[in-house]
Formats: C-alpha cells, structure tokens, sequence
C-alpha cells in the first residue's frame, strides 16, 4: 500500500495544531513572559541592584549588590496521542481529520494555560511558596537576600519585609489602596520600585464588575451622578482588565489583583525546554497513523512586587 497518505495528513494536521495553540494562548500572553531552555531547570531571577550612588570625595564608593530572590523552574513533559486510520482519511467529509489538530493544538494550549491559572488561584497557598519562602500574595514578603545555600537564597532580616496582599472587596476605592500599597515598595537595594499598576486580575465572578470599573473598552469611564455638572471623574485611568479563571482553576470568587503587565512578563515565565509541537509517531499498522500532541515546560514567579492581590473574607 502506498504510505503517501500518512506524510499528507500529517502536513495537515501539524498546520492545524500550530494554529489553534497559537489562537488560544495568545491571551496569556498579554501578562506572563516565554523563556526557551535546553536545561533541566531555569533560574527565574527577581528584582536587584546596587542602590543610590554616593557623593564622589575623592575615594572610591564601593558598592555591592542587594539581591531578591531566585526561583528554580523545573519544566515537565506532557503529551497525547490520537490515532487516525487509513479509512477515516480518505472519506473524510467533515473535516475530522483536521479537528485531530485543532483538538490536540486546544489540548496543548489548555494545559500550559490551565498550569497558569493553578499557579494564579494557589497565589495565596503558603503549600506553593515562591523563591523568597513565601505564597506569591504575602504580608511578610522577604525584601532582599542576604546570600545563598547551595541554591536557596537566605533572608536577610535587616532588609525587612514588605506586603502585597489587601483584603478588601473589589471597588474602585480598593484598587486605588493597592496601587498606593505598590507605590511604596522598594527593590531589594531600597530605591522606589517603580511600577504601573493599571492591569486588573479578576475571578470570573468579578467580570461584570470590572466592567463597570473599567467601562467600554476595558477603560474606565467618568462616575458619579448624571445630573451632577461636575461629572466627577474617577480617579483611576487606562484601566484594563482580564479574567483569571475558569471551572474550578484560577482566582476564587472574591479575589482579585491588579499588577503592572510589562513587568509580569518579566518577572513571570513560561520556560519552554520543547513547545507546544505535534509529531507523526507512525505505526506498524499500515491502515493506522498516531499523531503526539507534545510540549515540555514550566512556568513560575521571580518576584512579588509587581501585583498586588486581594483576598476578601
């Protein structure tokens, strides 16, 4: 039997699965950065420098660096396998074999997307403590590290602590505190830690408040009464949100965050040591041909200080 048909159909489907993984994932993207690896285990670095300069009196001002904290990513493999047989092929009138993939493209995109959201909703789980020893949403962050252990950092308890976690219930009062809460952070060498704080994190739950929040356009509109010539404007601007959740995954009913995006892509990665990719895998079958949906990666946080989040009672 000619074996044509295998190396046609997988052309086929490959193109199919790089399209849908790229479609779904395209919106995780606006927040959490992408690393490529070839090594077992990334080392996500956070916030760090050498402070203030001094005033030059004619010596030498020898510094030395105030590091935070580095979290050690370990990617994984994950993958599935759909058979498609020779018969399914030839008749196909409904386009199945294309939805091989596009199915295993969503199945791929999902599970890095669906690691994300579960990474989100343990935000506030002391069990998943980032490189600094402590839940991604903490009141007693460690500030900077005084040195290592192997590859554990050591706090260095002169530095301090700070907090990016609040407990107030979503309102546009609450999300100006956190940004006031984020304004006041220092970087581990006690310079302000500068940050825009204009993206807001939702559980889905919180959707349609958001949209009142932020308005058409996912930007916040003037408040206040209509009949009012003041037209008190609200005091948050170029506000834009997104939903962090889905099933059971992501953020609770009433948590919430807002976070600087720009600086989330930094200090927040996807690592790749393989993407999302499909492979024919063949089969000693001649009628029968098994295509891998594959990807091998991890994903984790290097620093707290760019989202605030809120966890209501």
């Amino acid at each position: 039997m000619d074996q044509a048909w295998k190396t046609d159909l997988y052309k086929f489907v490959g193109k199919s699965f790089d399209f849908a993984y790229a479609n779904r994932l395209n919106k995780l993207l606006a927040i959490m950065g992408e690393e490529n690896s070839n090594s077992v285990e990334f080392e996500l670095t956070g916030t760090g420098g050498y402070g203030e300069l001094r005033e030059y009196t004619g010596e030498l001002n020898k510094g030395d660096m105030k590091r935070g904290f580095k979290t050690i990513i370990t990617p994984g493999e994950f993958s599935l396998t759909i058979p498609v047989g020779y018969k399914q092929a030839k008749i196909d009138k409904t386009g199945e074999c294309k939805k091989v993939g596009k199915r295993l493209g969503d199945s791929a995109a999902m599970t890095v997307y669906t690691h994300a959201l579960r990474m989100f909703g343990n935000a506030f789980n002391a069990d998943y403590a980032g490189g600094d020893g402590k839940a991604w949403a903490a009141a007693d962050h460690p500030c900077a590290s005084k040195g290592s252990q192997g590859r554990k950092y050591i706090a260095d308890p002169e530095a301090g602590t700070y907090s990016n976690l609040i407990k107030k219930a979503l309102s546009v009062d609450a999300i100006t505190e956190a940004q006031t809460v984020g304004g006041k952070l220092l970087t581990p060498d006690g310079l302000p830690f500068l940050a825009d704080y204009n993206t807001l994190l939702v559980s889905p739950d919180l959707e349609a408040e958001a949209k009142k929040i932020c308005g058409d356009g996912a930007k916040l509109r003037p408040t206040g009464n209509p009949a009012d010539d003041t037209n008190a404007a609200n005091p948050l601007y170029d506000l834009h949100y997104m939903v962090i959740g889905g099933g059971a995954l992501g953020f609770a009913k009433k948590q919430w965050a807002i976070c600087d995006a720009t600086l989330m892509k930094e200090l927040c990665k996807i690592v790749y040591i393989t993407r999302p990719t499909v492979f024919d895998n063949g089969d000693t079958d001649p009628l029968k041909e098994n295509f891998t949906g594959y990807v091998d990666f991890g994903l984790g946080w290097g620093d707290a200080r760019q989202i605030i989040f809120s966890n209501p009672a």
